[in-house]
């Protein structure tokens, strides 16, 4: 088969598969279909499927691969022509940055794909992803007021979003960065208005990552509710039928482990932090960070004082390290209360 017509085919494949949510096969397509158009020196053919191959990584959970991705296509030397295509790749980057804690790194990329001067305006969706890891990294790395700027125009753009994921994803966003600037008020609202758009008959795996940042989110800010709790089971529930990965697995045991220690139940969430650290090997560095807080919480709530500052002081040594003040404070408050009472 001519080069050219296999190419075409297996792009139409991974639209068709990615608009199914059928991620895998979609990921196999755009892999192929981005190598025979490198073949081709079809640079624009090239850049699409590798963001695309790189975006079926991201919903799989294939977070170290999803960033070398993205690192690869922002800095390639053939896309460099174009400043539109630079720019949504650098915004691309700084979200899997964000991913994987790196809040500083993900914070300068993301400047740098915002403070490119284009040639024509971007449309809505454009904007969205440009705004995506800009809001996120301000915001993680304490600049809540400018993240909430921005945030506020993301919530504008998604409302005129026909495009139900990517405004669910957008209300995500927006709701967190809420969160993330002691606005919890606001972090609900844009919270709802997210589930209302990420259904499960969506897209499962996309319901149980934004179940999970939502528990955790409103964990961290104190809320304590039916509401919280149903994120928390949505998201195990979720993460069962898709047989989510074993980090997420993870992650959402760690937001249940937190819920355990604000009801009342340190013993138990005592236990599960445990379970988890006994797998630490599988968790990034920052998130085996949260695991360590919670696992502060739970130990200081059981007089163990000296189990949890090693903990708290761990988790705020990372949460330094990758540029996330907010997270750093939180882990500092549970260090000086357990100063206060050794004193």
């Amino acid at each position: 088969m001519d080069n050219s017509v296999d190419q075409m085919l297996n792009e139409y494949r991974a639209r068709l598969h990615w608009d199914r949510r059928e991620y895998k096969a979609a990921l196999e397509n755009a892999t192929e279909a981005a190598s025979k158009a490198l073949v081709k020196d079809d640079i624009t053919g090239y850049w699409r499927m590798t963001f695309l191959l790189a975006e079926c990584q991201m919903e799989l959970g294939l977070i170290q691969e999803f960033a070398a991705s993205a690192k690869e296509l922002s800095e390639n030397a053939a896309v460099q022509g174009d400043r539109a295509l630079v720019a949504r790749s650098k915004a691309l980057y700084a979200r899997a940055l964000e991913t994987l804690g790196h809040i500083g790194e993900a914070l300068v990329v993301a400047q740098e794909a915002a403070a490119l001067d284009l040639d024509e305006p971007s449309d809505t969706v454009d904007e969205i992803e440009m705004l995506h890891g800009l809001v996120a990294a301000l915001a993680e790395s304490g600049q809540g007021c400018e993240a909430w700027t921005h945030a506020l125009r993301m919530a504008e753009l998604a409302g005129q979003q026909e495009d139900q994921l990517i405004a669910g994803k957008a209300y995500w966003a927006v709701g967190t960065a809420a969160f993330l600037n002691d606005d919890p008020d606001n972090g609900v609202f844009y919270h709802k208005l997210a589930a209302a758009n990420l259904a499960p008959d969506n897209d499962v795996n996309t319901w149980a990552f934004f179940n999970k940042s939502s528990a955790l989110a409103r964990l961290s800010a104190g809320i304590v509710d039916h509401e919280t709790l149903e994120c928390i089971e949505r998201a195990e529930l979720a993460n069962s039928v898709t047989g989510g990965s074993p980090i997420l697995e993870l992650e959402i045991s760690t937001a249940r482990a937190h819920w355990l220690v604000l009801t009342g139940e340190a013993d138990e969430a005592a236990i599960r932090v445990q379970q988890i650290l006994d797998q630490r090997e599988l968790l990034p560095e920052h998130a085996l960070a949260e695991v360590e807080y919670v696992a502060a919480l739970a130990l200081h709530e059981l007089g163990r004082n000296d189990e949890a500052l090693v903990a708290a002081v761990h988790s705020e040594k990372v949460f330094i390290g990758h540029g996330s003040r907010r997270r750093a404070l939180e882990a500092r408050s549970v260090i000086d209360s357990i100063t206060r009472n050794n004193q």
